[in-house]
């Protein structure tokens, strides 16, 4: 039996905001447990919760860079059920109106580009945190209770484990570009649910789902779904495929997913409209929606294909240099500051830029201009790569000119070949043995006293040149 896989993600990713979505509680992260609290995130009676202006211009934000359409209307719900982390006992979200509908995300896998479609993104208050101790007693850190949480819901598009990281992957980017989330996984701040059924192939009804709650990394989101693959396809393989929605959680140590319990449908959690909080207009928002779409910025893969296309790079440089928006707008300015009118200089430059920047100086940035002067340095061969090294080590240290470092460290590459002339030849008087070597057809003798030279100027001299002149005198 040939069994297809269906995949949906549900991703919750906390917003960059100062304060909490109903209150004026900080967002912060490294603070004591239960510091940042009060009694609107506590959920203590008779308090009213105030919508963040700014979550709501962030969510609007990302929707609109992920082409989904903004409702006319909006409001929020009360998601009813209990859990220890859930101070009301009830989650304030959004179900019947959300803020968004639709849209979609290009995805990159195996070379080959898909879009994958979104259902929904709405806005809701996180859930606090659980610590568990090894005694297997528990504790509740309400620091998080309240924080600005975004879900985003995909349409069951994804086809396999890797799309699905690659999926989360390019989300991930895309919201710490346009500066809605530091989404850092092992803090919490990206978590993804992750809904699975198998199939028979031709089949259009959609066979039970199974949801592995609370996944915290690509690896591990990759790992949970190929588990519930093979679990999946050996119980079709049995006759006996899952019948009912459930909800599993995955050990990441045993690379295996437990069953928690059946999965709740929508009606168990009886959501009703928030008293507390009217329906607002999107028309009567208190800032334009134009400067919202005015600041979406490039987004990673269109970037990627500009440095391609523009700077002439590979496609694993590209893939690099915009895998972080920093060393992305880095790179640019570095390639800004070079002024020539010769196109093979540029592609010089910038293949040197691309070259040193990926292998030698990230995630160490120093300032671009400084920089940009040192690529040309070393494109003009007034610096060895040898020396080269030394001077970037030295910018990162003290932020000062290559130019300067170079000079003050008496580091130019040097030029006067009779001076060169004058130290190779002392290196072979010290190595009579090494010349022997050389002339008996050992080819690596001459690398040794190439070495020799190298050491003797403290790699100031050109390595091709001290080559040139050693075979020449041998």
């Amino acid at each position: 039996m040939k069994l297809e896989t269906i995949i949906g993600l549900e991703v919750h990713i906390e917003l960059r905001t100062k304060t909490k979505l109903f209150c004026s509680c900080p967002v912060k992260s490294d603070v004591s447990a239960n510091t940042n609290i009060c009694p609107i995130c506590l959920g203590h009676p008779g308090v009213l919760p105030v919508l963040n202006e700014e979550a709501i211009k962030k969510t609007l934000l990302l929707g609109l860079a992920l082409n989904s359409e903004i409702g006319e209307i909006s409001r929020f719900d009360r998601k009813n059920y209990f859990y220890p982390d859930l101070p009301k006992g009830y989650q304030i979200s959004q179900f019947f109106l959300p803020l968004l509908k639709g849209g979609f995300l290009e995805i990159e896998n195996d070379g080959k580009r898909k879009k994958i479609d979104l259902e929904r993104i709405h806005l809701e208050e996180d859930a606090a945190k659980l610590l568990h101790g090894e005694k297997g007693e528990s504790f509740v850190d309400f620091n998080r209770a309240g924080i600005p949480l975004i879900e985003l819901v995909t349409r069951p598009d994804l086809t396999s484990p890797e799309e699905a990281k690659a999926f989360l992957e390019i989300l991930h980017l895309v919201v710490q570009y346009l500066n809605v989330s530091e989404a850092e996984m092992q803090k919490g701040e990206m978590r993804c649910d992750a809904n699975i059924s198998l199939r028979p192939k031709g089949e259009k009804n959609f066979s039970a789902k199974t949801e592995i709650k609370n996944l915290n990394s690509f690896k591990a989101v990759e790992d949970a779904l190929n588990y519930e693959i093979k679990r999946q396809t050996l119980l079709h393989e049995e006759g006996r495929p899952p019948k009912t929605n459930s909800t599993r959680g995955f050990d990441e140590k045993k690379k295996i997913t437990v069953l928690q319990r059946e999965k709740e449908e929508s009606h168990d959690y009886r959501y009703f409209p928030e008293p507390d909080l009217p329906i607002f207009e999107m028309k009567s928002l208190p800032f334009p929606l134009e400067e919202i779409k005015n600041s979406i910025k490039e987004l990673p893969l269109a970037k990627k294909d500009r440095f391609i296309k523009t700077y002439d790079l590979l496609e694993e440089e590209a893939k690099i240099l915009t895998s972080d928006l920093a060393l992305a707008d880095f790179i640019e300015k570095i390639i800004s500051e070079i002024k020539t009118e010769s196109e093979e200089d540029r592609r010089k430059f910038v293949k040197l830029a691309t070259s040193w920047t990926i292998n030698r100086l990230w995630p160490e940035l120093v300032k671009p201009e400084n920089f940009a002067e040192f690529i040309i340095l070393i494109s003009q061969n007034k610096i060895s790569s040898a020396s080269g090294q030394k001077v970037l080590e030295e910018m990162k240290k003290t932020g000062k000119k290559p130019s300067d470092i170079i000079k003050e460290n008496k580091l130019e590459i040097i030029g006067d070949v009779e001076e060169i002339k004058t130290i190779a030849g002392k290196i072979i008087l010290e190595n009579k043995k090494v010349v022997e070597d050389f002339k008996k057809g050992k080819e690596n003798a001459l690398q040794f006293l190439v070495g020799q030279v190298m050491k003797e100027t403290k790699g100031r001299a050109d390595p091709k040149l001290v080559q040139e002149i050693l075979r020449n005198f041998l």
